[in-house]
């Protein structure tokens, strides 16, 4: 039990170091987020809502201590989505209910320069891109390999939506990078960018890179906010790096717990094979007495009481190998870039339990080898 425990903990730990380590596309430092909620009888239609955030943004890019600011309907690893069915516009797109979802964001100019995702085609969203403009949207690097492989996608059209029968149609003009915004461990294969202004919700997220501190920038997005609408409070305020922490909140958790598991299962195995071990000597010290009146040496006695301690823990080590490759399919799914059979960590946690063990069972052999031969046999 101690071999499985201290082998799946190792796997989960080295599994986390890596997902922890892992390019999300993004940068999260110095990033503040802040989510507000539109009243609907105040903003009730997207131009309302469109006009609110453009005036919010324009006044928070001129606060001093702003390096760049944008809105967007989530953020990444925050756990909020929201799906698009999709298709080509050319050739013949398959009916409405046969289409796949796609991650769609809403989002205002801005917001790739201010996450830190490179534009690798075409051109970011600017103020032109309205409600009332023409429809336009930014794909994903993944996103514009799989639906234009070996094509130019920048000026092609994809369809949205279920108005008019097919969707309405949304001209390519740009391909950023790929982001891991839904799971760190697990890249997005569709991710659509949509302006603001032509798809927006009751409520938004504020995303502000600056030089203050967190608490400094929502400050000054409390003062912005109350030149526009003093009414209105921000919500779930927070910072992208502790979004991204939380975001591996469940990983942490279970590679804790497993970690403080095998610990114990270390300590109890190594206590009782001391305990055993000792106890055993103890028992036969009379024996260990004649052996060396007899011209036993030191090493005699040590690779007797050794010998003796070690063989129900190779016994063990070896059953416990069988019984990790057995767990390791049932959390071969929590881990990342580790698998289940790594002969690395599987040596590392047996060569560690066996010198542990091996420890263990050298404190009472090296006792066993001080007895003196008179008095042992005197005790017999």
């Amino acid at each position: 039990l101690s071999v499985v425990l201290l082998a799946v903990a190792a796997m989960l730990i080295s599994s986390f170091v890596r997902l922890s380590r892992q390019e999300a596309g993004f940068r999260s430092e110095r990033v503040w987020v802040g989510g507000i909620g539109l009243p609907p009888t105040k903003y009730p239609d997207p131009a309302t809502r469109g006009r609110f955030a453009e005036r919010l943004q324009a006044e928070l890019q001129t606060a001093p201590g702003v390096e760049a600011v944008s809105m967007a309907d989530a953020v990444p690893l925050s756990g909020n989505s929201s799906r698009s069915p999709y298709a080509r516009a050319d050739g013949n797109p398959v009916p409405v209910n046969q289409r796949q979802l796609g991650l769609t964001r809403s989002v205002s100019p801005g917001y790739f320069r201010t996450l830190g995702i490179p534009l690798l085609a075409g051109r970011d969203f600017t103020a032109q891109d309205k409600l009332d403009s023409p429809l336009v949207v930014v794909l994903s690097n993944s996103t514009a390999k799989k639906l234009f492989p070996n094509e130019n996608p920048i000026g092609r059209q994809i369809l949205f939506g279920t108005e008019n029968g097919n969707g309405l149609a949304a001209e390519v003009i740009g391909v950023v990078g790929d982001v891991r915004s839904q799971e760190l461990a697990k890249p997005n294969d569709v991710e659509f960018y949509r302006p603001w202004p032509q798809r927006s919700w009751p409520f938004l997220n504020v995303i502000v890179r600056s030089a203050t501190k967190p608490e400094a920038t929502a400050g000054i997005v409390r003062s912005a906010l109350n030149k526009i609408d003093n009414g209105l409070p921000i919500l779930q305020p927070n910072t992208l790096d502790a979004i991204v922490a939380q975001s591996l909140g469940q990983q942490k958790l279970t590679m804790t717990l497993l970690g403080v598991f095998a610990g114990i299962a270390l300590l109890l195995a190594v206590v009782g094979i001391y305990g055993a071990v000792a106890y055993t000597v103890e028992q036969r010290t009379g024996e260990i007495g004649v052996r060396m009146a007899l011209g036993a040496q030191t090493t005699d006695v040590l690779r007797l009481v050794v010998r003796q301690g070690m063989n129900p823990v190779i016994l063990g080590l070896i059953i416990g190998l069988a019984g990790t490759f057995a767990v390791g399919r049932l959390i071969a799914a929590q881990l990342y870039q580790i698998s289940p059979h790594d002969p690395f960590l599987l040596s590392a946690a047996t060569i560690g339990l066996a010198i542990s063990a091996l420890l263990a069972c050298l404190i009472p052999a090296r006792r066993a080898t001080l007895v003196d031969p008179i008095q042992a046999l005197r005790t017999e």
